[in-house]
């Protein structure tokens, strides 16, 4: 008889589009978080008093140039440095 195989730090997460801005990129993609949880909290999440999460792992990524607007790459994933983030939100549709 098989048991099931328990993941004791695994963690239900949800889907959120995002829009986020470095010095170089525009960039609209989706992150995971924690169901029910906050962005921030996602970002400022510690384990054992360190950062162990140094990048953010984004997908289905638009990445635009800041310097002219245009669409430069779309990537499936995208592994963005923490550092780099000046400002991240919620994409909220405006159509």
């Amino acid at each position: 008889m098989e048991t099931e195989r328990k993941r004791p730090l695994h963690i239900d997460k949800e889907t959120l589009r995002v829009i986020i801005f470095t010095h170089h990129f525009k960039i609209i993609g989706e992150v995971f978080i924690p169901k029910s949880g906050r962005l921030t909290d996602f970002l400022n999440r510690t384990l054992g008093g360190s950062d162990t999460d140094s990048f953010v792992p984004v997908t289905n990524a638009e990445c635009f140039s800041m310097s002219d607007g245009q669409l430069k790459y779309i990537a499936d994933f995208v592994s963005l440095n923490k550092n780099q983030i000046h400002l991240i939100f919620p994409y909220k549709s405006t159509k």
